[in-house]
């Protein structure tokens, strides 16, 4: 088949003559259509341009099908009506008003030009909507299928997720280091966490602490910055004086003091307390925001109920110018004065042997003790009576000298004979809030429980 891009069709089947159009018009008979002339000038023109549409339209069916054009157009003879217009043209007359005008030129672009991508199905590509899937039925299902397992799985992620950032942990404050010496605290870099925590690191296997019992602990404290990190801001080991008070009452924060009630010699505790669980007056005092936190750890040292006495080896007395005592375990001994005038120096004589740890100066001494005067065994003083025992430093002069004299050296477990004279106790002066003369001997009997 001949190439037909680019292809011009010129129109045939009408006069190309303006004057042979003239004299057609002119003479009716010459184009066998009576009444040719009066036809308006639109008639002519509409006819003469659906003819040539005509003519083009065989001629390119000509050539799809093999055929010579000219034939299929009807030949290239002119009409009776051209031949006449032309036998009477005289080139020298104007051209009619009704003239053919210039012929129509049509491109008509060839089969293989015409591309697939220049034919787009009707809403194919339009925004919002995809090319149809293909595949079989079986295959959709399956696609729907995994699509839903997909999205269940999906929500089952978001859920586990965000049920785990609810329930996650808080940061926590690590402690390591062996019990009885100063620990390692590590506070975490992340902000603290909103509710206070408490954590046994070790767990003891002593006495447990109740209510009203002496307790003696070490603590180590820090500030948790509002953005995270520590500060320490108390250390009882690196001044070598632990906390002594009893049970409840031990450190001021009630918190901090509920939470050693009932755990056992022994114990180390870490607490995370917020500002508010501090309170202002003690916040203040460390040097807290009210952003921040308040850690501490807490060493159970020991803990020594209202019936605690020495333990060890009874040890006999035979010097009949000194007192004699009797007592029971875990209660007041009795103190039975000569008739005898007082010694005037200072006597300590051991009834019970203990075994625990030598009484240090500069320690914190725990100890039961019962005091009576010599002049008529009345007592002055017990704490057997007040029904806790008692803490003191011990060696430093923060007591009489007998006693700063007569107990360093003494070891825990032990029960001790004190007669102190004047000059060993209150001196001339005396005690006068305890019925105590500046002429009064003094007669102890301590039971050192121990010192830290």
């Amino acid at each position: 088949m001949s190439e037909v891009k680019g292809r011009e069709q010129t129109r045939t089947d009408e006069p190309q003559d303006a004057e042979g159009r003239d004299a057609s018009a002119a003479d009716p008979t010459a184009s066998g259509e009576p009444g040719a002339a009066e036809r308006p000038e639109t008639e002519d023109a509409e006819a003469a341009v659906s003819g040539g549409k005509g003519a083009e339209a065989a001629e390119v069916r000509a050539e799809d099908e093999g055929e010579d054009p000219e034939e299929a157009a009807g030949g290239t003879e002119p009409s009776a009506a051209g031949e006449a217009a032309a036998e009477g043209d005289s080139g020298d007359e104007p051209k009619s008003r009704f003239a053919q005008p210039d012929p129509i030129k049509l491109k008509i672009p060839a089969a293989q030009e015409i591309t697939r991508n220049e034919f787009t199905p009707h809403a194919l590509g339009a925004k919002g909507r995809g090319a149809p899937r293909s595949g079989t039925r079986a295959q959709a299902k399956r696609r729907k299928i995994l699509f839903t397992t997909a999205g269940v799985v999906l929500v089952a992620l978001a859920t586990s997720a965000a049920v785990w950032y609810e329930t996650r942990p808080a940061p926590s404050v690590k402690v390591t280091g062996a019990f009885g010496k100063a620990p390692a605290v590590k506070v975490p870099k992340d902000k603290p966490p909103v509710k206070q925590q408490v954590k046994e690191v070790v767990a003891g296997s002593g006495n447990a602490v109740a209510n009203g019992d002496l307790v003696v602990a070490q603590l180590v404290a820090y500030k948790w910055g509002a953005k995270g990190g520590g500060k320490e801001l108390l250390n009882t080991y690196t001044k070598k004086q632990p906390v002594v008070g009893q049970a409840g009452q031990l450190t001021g924060l009630a918190p901090l003091d509920k939470a050693i009630t009932g755990r056992k010699a022994g114990t180390r505790l870490v607490m995370t307390l917020p500002y508010q669980a501090v309170g202002d007056q003690i916040a203040q005092s460390l040097q807290l925001g009210k952003t921040d936190d308040f850690v501490v750890t807490v060493d159970v040292l020991n803990s020594f109920g209202k019936t605690a006495s020495a333990q060890g080896t009874p040890q006999k007395l035979d010097d009949p110018k000194l007192p004699t005592v009797t007592a029971d375990a875990g209660k007041a001994p009795t103190v039975k004065i000569p008739s005898t005038d007082a010694p005037g120096t200072l006597q300590v004589k051991t009834l019970i042997q203990g075994n625990g740890p030598v009484v240090q100066k500069g320690q914190t001494l725990i100890a039961q003790y019962h005091g009576v005067l010599w002049r008529n065994g009345k007592v002055f003083d017990s704490s057997w009576q007040r029904g806790a025992p008692a803490s003191f430093p011990i060696g430093v002069g923060q007591v009489i000298p007998g006693w700063d004299k007569g107990l360093v050296g003494q070891k825990a477990g032990s029960r001790v004979l004190l007669v102190v004279p004047p000059k060993e106790g209150y001196g001339s002066k005396g005690s006068p809030q305890g019925g105590i003369k500046g002429t009064d001997t003094l007669v102890f009997v301590v039971d050192v429980l121990g010192s830290y």
